[in-house]
């Protein structure tokens, strides 16, 4: 019998964080305990747990390294039931999405459930357009009905269709290019309007790379980036400029 679970999560704009916390609010609508374990804010497990909960975002088509290297490197190999969720912008699973499913059956775990959870848009640029207010609204109040449906289909039984031989190479090989590209991503198009800048040092200590440094200069972007874009989304003051324009974030806080 399943009474202490652990959900196990990496968020850049918080997409993912709001998932996992909705989760936890459906197990214990059933008297199961769920720890909610921030990766960035965890060192590794503190106890030992009946089952898990995998969550992030969507990265090239691959939850993002900072994710499964965390995974790979604290999860036990043990035959333990576990959920694996991708949070995007589409409204599609891909069969395709199977890479830490692999990953965590290799380790002797049970991946009972493999599914994308459709979340508003938050990488929208020159190629992307933002979500409105009313399409943010509607597809964040439909979230925790669907994560109430894999609850339930977790807790009987009812198991995605995942095959394991799916190839993916080519995936991660994307993904891989991606992470290249993505090491200059802020040097290249971010930087900073000192006028409302009030150096609070939010987008340098929430970078999950440390690839932001606030000094005399203002603000320098290293070569880290793995393109989450938490520090121009979280920016309380919006001061962080897409390549010297404005930008208009993506706050999940102003919606639920």
């Amino acid at each position: 019998m399943l009474k202490n679970g652990a959900v196990v999560f990496f968020s850049g704009t918080g997409n993912s964080k709001y998932i996992a916390k909705i989760f936890k609010e459906e197990f214990e609508k059933l008297n199961i305990n769920l720890d909610v374990i921030n990766i960035e804010k965890e060192s590794g497990l503190k106890k030992e747990y009946d089952f898990y909960v995998f969550g992030g975002p969507i990265h090239a088509e691959m939850l993002p390294k900072i994710l499964t290297d965390w995974i790979n490197k604290n999860i036990p190999n043990e035959p333990k039931k576990c959920i694996v969720y991708h949070t995007l912008a589409g409204d599609r699973h891909s069969e395709g999405r199977v890479y830490l499913a692999k990953l965590l059956n290799k380790k002797g775990l049970d991946v009972v459930i493999n599914t994308s959870i459709q979340m508003p848009n938050n990488y929208y640029h020159k190629f992307f357009k933002r979500d409105t207010d009313d399409e943010i609204k509607k597809v964040l109040d439909s979230a925790p009905n669907k994560v109430e449906v894999i609850v339930k289909d977790f807790i009987n039984d009812k198991r995605s269709n995942i095959n394991y031989k799916k190839i993916t190479a080519g995936t991660k090989l994307v993904y891989d290019s991606f992470l290249i590209y993505a090491k200059k991503y802020a040097k290249r198009n971010f930087s900073v309007d000192t006028s409302k800048c009030i150096n609070c040092k939010i987008c340098e200590k929430e970078c999950p790379t440390n690839n932001i440094v606030m000094n005399e200069k203002g603000i320098e972007f290293y070569n880290k980036c793995i393109g989450c874009e938490k520090c121009i989304h979280r920016c309380p003051t919006n001061a962080i400029l897409f390549k010297n324009e404005p930008f208009i974030p993506y706050k999940i806080e102003d919606y639920i």
